[in-house]
């Protein structure tokens, strides 16, 4: 047991200045977490947009080269690869490796008109489909994003500035408290020698005097 505590504590030791180095590392983000929050919002959104800018791609190719054929729907694909199997105007039998775009609603076994780039037929639509489809879905995911995103940016700032005010307010409370802590170490009204201290109406030769030299008249 106690060789075991001393293997775990060698372990603990060992792993705290990586730890250290971590946080010192992640620290600086986290005070620019709103900013990192936005920038990824930024980023999800670019790459949705971009989403649809490759699929009217797409259909530029394929409207510049256009055939069409019927395809079968086959079995074993999911929504984004919906694989079709079709015959092309030159005779090949075709099964696209990306699949057919905009395979909302189709079914394994279905027979489904598509539009193909001659030129590529990897490029193949459902007839009658273009970049559009995704339009909807594209403007959704990213409502529901920012939906996410702006509120959590919000509530970081917020945090940000409530703790940036009170670390301003710790300062100035700081500044204001060390001129009292001066004053009770100087020499004002009640350090300075005063009457007591100082040589004055009660310590000078004067009126204690005077008793003596009216006596001296008065003899």
């Amino acid at each position: 047991m106690t060789r075991l505590w001393e293997l775990l504590r060698r372990a603990r030791d060992r792993a705290a200045p990586v730890l250290a180095d971590a946080v010192a590392l992640v620290r600086p983000a986290g005070r620019r977490a709103p900013e990192i929050v936005v920038v990824v919002g930024v980023v999800i959104s670019v790459l949705l947009a971009l989403v649809l800018v490759g699929a009217g791609r797409n259909d530029a190719h394929i409207d510049a080269n256009r055939a069409q054929a019927v395809a079968e729907v086959l079995e074993g694909g999911s929504r984004p690869h919906t694989y079709v199997r079709f015959t092309t105007v030159e005779g090949a039998v075709l099964t696209p490796e990306k699949g057919v775009f905009y395979p909302r609603g189709l079914e394994p076994g279905q027979l489904v008109e598509v539009e193909y780039d001659r030129t590529d037929p990897e490029l193949v639509r459902v007839a009658g489909r273009t970049w559009t489809e995704g339009l909807v879905p594209v403007l959704l995911g990213m409502l529901g994003l920012w939906a996410v995103v702006g509120p959590s940016a919000w509530a970081l700032g917020r945090r940000r500035r409530r703790r940036r005010e009170a670390a301003q307010a710790s300062a100035a409370w700081r500044r204001g408290e060390e001129p009292a802590d001066g004053a009770a170490g100087s020499d004002g009204p009640d350090g300075e020698d005063g009457p007591d201290g100082e040589d004055g109406p009660d310590g000078e030769d004067g009126a204690d005097e005077e008793p003596e030299m009216a006596g001296t008249v008065r003899r």
